[in-house]
């Protein structure tokens, strides 16, 4: 019952992320400019934890060794989806610049951000996800350690990182639906967000991978954007 309860918890979880930029962040132009140092100091501590629970050392820490283990996991993930709900109900309203569209505007910004999505996902069926997520009785994927094989088929071998590219994409494509300060600030929070950890989680691959991942590095030469980064 809990390994069904908690897939069904993590399968509308992870989806609170990409819902939160389709609806929309807060946004008031009467709204005061403190609101911005808020909503920021928020984001910092939300990312904050979100950094410190991925960093090997304080997985062994807690739980004995530095790739952490299926319940890591489970506790990881369950913290990044409550604390994220909890950010997105207590942000405040942002004053600045909007910018009016058009239906249809509107429409193909949807469309890009559902692209970002699928890209993000498109190893995915609901077997990885329960993999992913460290569902009871599903093998764990995505590991720094060796425990797992390393990705280096289909998107992995273009860049290294294509989940993250696919994540760019939907939290840069919802300013097209939202044209507004708020949704711009959060949106480039995010995203560098995931610009800046992608050292440290290299540097997590290779200290659990060793050569393999330098390997890896050397014939996947981008990590985001083919020809660019």
């Amino acid at each position: 019952m809990f390994a069904k309860l908690y897939a069904l918890f993590t399968y509308l979880g992870v989806m609170a992320l990409p819902a939160s930029f389709i609806i929309g962040f807060k946004y008031d132009p009467t709204a005061p400019t403190s609101n911005y140092v808020y909503d920021i100091v928020l984001y910092l501590i939300y990312i904050g934890i979100h950094f410190i629970m991925t960093m090997p050392g304080f997985k062994k820490t807690l739980y004995g060794k530095p790739q952490g283990a299926p319940h890591e996991r489970r506790v990881y993930v369950t913290v990044a989806i409550v604390t994220w709900i909890i950010v997105y109900v207590v942000h405040k309203p942002l004053p600045g610049f909007a910018i009016p569209v058009n239906e249809w505007v509107v429409y193909f910004g949807l469309c890009c951000v559902l692209l970002g999505q699928f890209a993000f996902f498109e190893f995915a069926n609901f077997d990885a996800l329960k993999a992913l997520f460290g569902v009871p009785g599903a093998e764990v994927s995505h590991s720094a350690g060796g425990e797992t094989p390393l990705m280096t088929e289909g998107s992995y071998a273009k860049v290294r990182h294509p989940m993250y590219s696919g994540a760019l994409i939907l939290y840069l494509a919802s300013v097209i639906m939202h044209p507004n300060a708020a949704q711009l600030l959060w949106a480039v929070m995010v995203a560098l967000s995931f610009v800046l950890f992608i050292p440290i989680e290299e540097a997590s691959l290779i200290k659990g991978r060793g050569e393999a991942y330098r390997e890896y590095q050397k014939a996947v030469k981008w990590r985001v954007i083919p020809g660019i980064w």
